[in-house]
């Protein structure tokens, strides 16, 4: 070949193996930090994420500090309908390898009621999809904030994990309040069983010696706004989910700093005081089964006489005597009642005589004061509906339904179409005494 034709080839050679690919290369870097390729490959992230978990995603700047790491600034979860906000994250940092994958979240935030839009995207479109849990995963964020109407609940040292099994995957999370100073943490755990019955979805909160605020969800779950502002949880629950429905255990759980008042804002009678509620049992299916009993005690507090009159029409309950034409609330300095709910039958027995500093009361007093019983009753069973009909009164029906417990009917096993409160058994009323005709112990008194 000639040194003519040697060096041209030698050229074009250079051109096409080095030059040319030198210049590709800087063009595609210059190209990679101009404005519009920037917003091209964010707009691409924000439809990819929308499309995976089915929320709106906005994202504000996004980078690539290192080959495997992505880093997401601004991001928002909207709902696709409205546009409410469901969440927000300061920054996401997105490290992925070739055996597991690890998230860091700064300051994510939540709002309580756009939670089942955050269950759902977690639920369906996360831990049913194998596609997406084949790899394990590790997810820490710092001040994890939920947002509701009574104010904002902080978490921090928040950490999860994702671990694939065969046949099942298993999601777990934990967190400290940041209102502690130890490291006392509650512990939650969702395991998704593939198996071929069909699958199903447990979990499981575990809150250790840590009260829990049940403000936190109050916009999501309604029965916990009703509980009041500073009502807490402490205790373990399980949810079991699948394709038939969901069932839930409380067992040996408690609620406490229940403001009675607040439960009773939507009812025609009045209560008042902070109570404690302890489940010793509290296994139920939304109207198909329900096993539930436990206890509720509260201190001072004022009940209203209508109340009492309808609980002494409609559970038999013993009342002292009303003066006529009286219609001031009594003061109560004790109300201890257990209950037990076995399907559509119920059980009440007061248990005043167990509280401390009311041991001489004689068994089956449910309101006390002043070292007298305001209220008694006899351990009986009925329907559930009795109850309801002493809570709202004004209710022609033989199920009382209203806007106020609309919700909980779904939730109770329907009694036998023939019962009815007047017809349900129950033993003849006893009479009214007070303590001046009783030779046992201290009675039904009128409260002074």
């Amino acid at each position: 070949m000639h040194e003519r034709t040697q060096r041209a080839v030698a050229r074009l050679l250079f051109a096409l193996l080095c030059a040319l690919p030198t210049l590709l290369t800087f063009v595609a870097v210059v190209v990679s930090f101009t404005p519009w390729y920037v917003n091209y490959r964010r707009h691409e992230w924000e439809r990819e994420l929308s499309r995976r978990i089915g929320l709106s995603v906005e994202i504000e700047s996004l980078e690539h500090p290192a080959p495997a790491t992505v880093r997401l600034g601004g991001v928002r979860l909207l709902e696709p309908e409205t546009q409410r906000e469901v969440a927000r994250v300061h920054t996401v940092t997105w490290v992925t390898t070739a055996d597991k994958s690890a998230l860091r979240l700064s300051q994510p935030e939540l709002q309580s009621a756009m939670l089942p839009y955050t269950w759902r995207m977690i639920h369906e479109r996360f831990l049913c999809q194998p596609d997406l849990t084949d790899l394990p995963m590790r997810m820490a964020a710092d001040d994890l904030t939920i947002h509701s109407s009574t104010g904002p609940l902080t978490l921090r040292d928040v950490d999860a994990w994702l671990r694939p099994a065969p046949g099942r995957v298993e999601a777990t999370f934990q967190g400290v309040p940041a209102s502690r100073d130890d490291q006392s943490a509650f512990h939650i755990s969702v395991v998704r069983n593939r198996n071929s019955k069909g699958p199903t979805t447990d979990w499981t909160m575990k809150s250790g010696d840590l009260p829990l605020a049940c403000s936190a969800l109050a916009d999501y779950l309604p029965v916990l706004k009703a509980l009041g502002p500073e009502a807490t949880f402490q205790g373990m629950m399980k949810w079991q989910v699948d394709d038939r429905g969901w069932a839930i255990d409380l067992g040996g759980s408690r609620f406490d700093f229940v403001d009675l008042g607040t439960a009773m804002q939507d009812v025609p009678h009045r209560l008042t005081g902070l109570a404690t509620i302890k489940l010793d049992r509290c296994q139920f299916e939304p109207g198909t089964s329900l096993d539930l009993s436990g206890t509720l005690t509260a201190g001072a507090g004022f009940v209203s006489q209508s109340l009492m009159q309808s609980l002494a029409d409609q559970l038999s309950f013993q009342v002292a005597p009303m003066i006529p034409g009286d219609q001031r609330d009594w003061p109560y300095e004790t109300l201890a009642l257990r209950f037990d709910l076995f399907g559509s039958q119920m059980t009440l027995a007061g248990i005043c005589h167990q509280q401390r500093g009311c041991e001489q009361l004689p068994e089956g007093i449910v309101f006390a004061g002043g070292r007298r019983g305001l209220a008694a009753c006899a351990t009986t069973t009925r329907s559930w509906v009795g109850l309801m009909m002493a809570i709202w009164p004004d209710q022609a029906e033989r199920l009382p339904i209203s806007t106020q417990n609309a919700w909980l009917l779904p939730l109770l096993p329907a009694p036998p179409p023939t019962l009815s409160v007047e017809d349900a058994d129950s033993p003849p009323r006893p009479r009214i005494t007070d303590a001046r005709g009783r030779q046992d112990g201290p009675g039904i008194g009128q409260p002074e």
